[in-house]
């Protein structure tokens, strides 16, 4: 005759435990570079500091910060959305600050590693207006901006301008004629210093633009951080830190 096998009940205790250390180990992995997941928990964004900014239909679109490291994030996808629409979606200071000749706007941008950054922007504008949509719509900007190259690892820089109306690019890079395949981004420093008269702007320490011409026609701004992307793309997000503008942080 078999014994019946007995099991105290603490034993019972150990297994359950051990159950349930399994069932909370499995999570889904968040976005990294554009691939899909769930976004990792960073503090809502911080409303005493910036404003939230958007423009066009996304089937998810997060602007939350600054986490832990002190970075802002800018998440979006745009699977199931319409074609014919580029769409917009970031921040921009809460304060105007004074932008005459020796004032130093700065930032980082965190290319993020993009899997496939096609159609993917991040952008410094300085503007004079004050919106919750996209900056790059009013009559007057200056921006330094990442264009993701297809089919999408690499980047390139922009700078340009609008003033009055009259859009004009300062500085692409010679793309698509020269480099069409772009360069490696990561980790990219900028500093926007206004002279008297004209503008110059550093990338990681390095001077790659410089003119003696009144570009930026404005002597009061907001900073926004932006993103854009085109439709039917997955989770992509860009990261920015290391924000400083005259009377700010």
């Amino acid at each position: 005759m078999k014994r019946p096998i007995l099991i105290s009940a603490a034993a019972l205790l150990l297994l359950a435990a051990g159950a349930a250390v399994r069932i909370l180990s499995v999570s889904k992995a968040p976005a990294i570079g554009g691939k899909p997941g769930s976004p990792p928990a960073i503090p809502a964004l911080d409303a005493a500091s910036w404003a939230r900014t958007s423009e066009g239909d996304f089937e998810e679109a997060v602007v939350d910060g600054p986490d832990r490291g002190g970075r802002l994030r800018i998440r979006a996808a745009t699977r199931g959305t319409r074609d014919d629409t580029v769409k917009f979606t970031g921040a921009r200071t809460v304060r105007k600050f004074p932008l005459g000749p020796g004032a130093r706007v700065s930032g980082r941008l965190d290319w993020n590693r993009q899997v496939n950054g096609s159609y993917l922007s991040g952008s410094f504008i300085l503007a004079p207006e004050a919106t919750a949509a996209n900056p790059l719509s009013g009559q007057n900007w200056f921006k330094v901006e990442y264009i993701g190259v297809p089919p999408g690892e690499n980047g390139r820089l922009l700078i340009a301008c609008r003033s009055s109306g009259r859009e004009r690019y300062l500085a692409d890079e010679g793309w698509p004629q020269l480099n069409r395949q772009g360069r490696k981004i990561g980790l990219q420093e900028i500093e926007i210093v206004v002279d008297d008269p004209g503008v110059r702007v550093f990338e990681n320490g390095a001077l790659v633009f410089e003119t003696k011409e009144r570009v930026i026609l404005f002597d009061t701004s907001y900073l926004y951080l932006q993103m854009s992307t085109h439709s039917n793309y997955p989770p992509r997000e860009l990261f920015f830190d290391k924000v400083r503008f005259p009377g700010g942080p």
